[in-house]
């Protein structure tokens, strides 16, 4: 069973000249990147990754994982916080210091950004979580859709359920209208470009560990999906992983209560998507 996805076309791209033209994202094309790539075993690297990513950091290089600070419909989450700073700090240090121990690539220290934020076109990788409770301006819509268009990426990533996916997409709708929701299939260059997937894998959040179940909500009914927004050309651009959670693999990556094997999928994911969104 699956929620329908949107409907099929694209919407009336406004053309309008950017104002933020001379940001590095626009001189990015296919192989705008290029990179060596270090054969490293992920399995190892996880049982010794804790703490932050505060090694060989610069202000101008060449990657940049940038967090998503948005308006909720909730403003708090659980009591504990904010939901876009759910696995924040630490997830995020830890991924990043798993590509920087798989590539060769220069990367910047991870960065919590606002939409609106002058840098955002400065960053090519996009970080969303929680966006069951997402709740998007319109100005943070229209300057998202440009930051697409003009050759950024953002993963999508913890969220759950029937419930959640109908408000993600009631907001991605702001973004663009037209544009179709598709599965992402296994054999797109995503899930090849590093590590190989045959599938599409299933790593869930540590909830449903102590609970001692594979999904959350009504998650089960749906299963596990990888789905994408793509542009004219076929990049892919918003890849949104529902009913899994890759920050819960990168944040306990130590914790002896998570299973060892999901951590070291959602790192050879993070891998791949970061290569994906660097060389497409």
């Amino acid at each position: 069973m699956n929620p329908p996805l949107s409907s099929n076309g694209k919407e009336n791209d406004t053309g309008q000249t950017s104002r933020r033209e001379s940001s590095p994202i626009y001189n990015r094309g296919p192989g705008r990147i290029i990179f060596a790539l270090i054969i490293v075993n992920i399995g190892l690297l996880v049982t010794t990754i804790t703490g932050f990513a505060n090694d060989g950091s610069g202000q101008d290089n060449d990657f940049t994982f940038g967090r998503v600070v948005y308006q909720s419909r909730s403003s708090f989450f659980r009591g504990f916080g904010y939901r876009w700073a759910v696995d924040y700090p630490s997830a995020d240090a830890n991924v990043i210091r798993a590509l920087r121990s798989v590539t060769t690539l220069k990367i910047n220290e991870p960065k919590a950004i606002e939409l609106t934020d002058p840098d955002l076109f400065e960053i090519p990788f996009l970080y969303i979580l929680e966006v069951g409770a997402l709740q998007f301006s319109q100005e943070e819509a229209d300057v998202l859709r440009e930051y697409l268009l003009r050759g950024g990426f953002m993963m999508v990533d913890d969220f759950h359920g029937s419930r959640q996916w109908a408000v993600w997409e009631s907001q991605i709708k702001k973004v663009f209208p037209d544009r179709p929701i598709i599965e992402v299939p296994d054999d797109h260059p995503v899930f090849h470009c590093y590590y190989d997937f045959e599938k599409y894998p299933l790593v869930p959040g540590i909830v449903t560990i102590w609970n001692m179940t594979d999904y959350e909500r009504d998650g089960a009914l749906y299963g596990h999906h990888c789905r994408g927004i793509f542009d004219d050309q076929g990049r892919l651009m918003v890849l949104i992983n529902w009913n899994v959670d890759l920050g819960d693999g990168w944040e306990h990556a130590a914790d002896p209560i998570y299973p060892r094997k999901f951590s070291v999928i959602a790192y050879r994911l993070a891998v791949n998507y970061a290569i994906y969104a660097m060389t497409h």
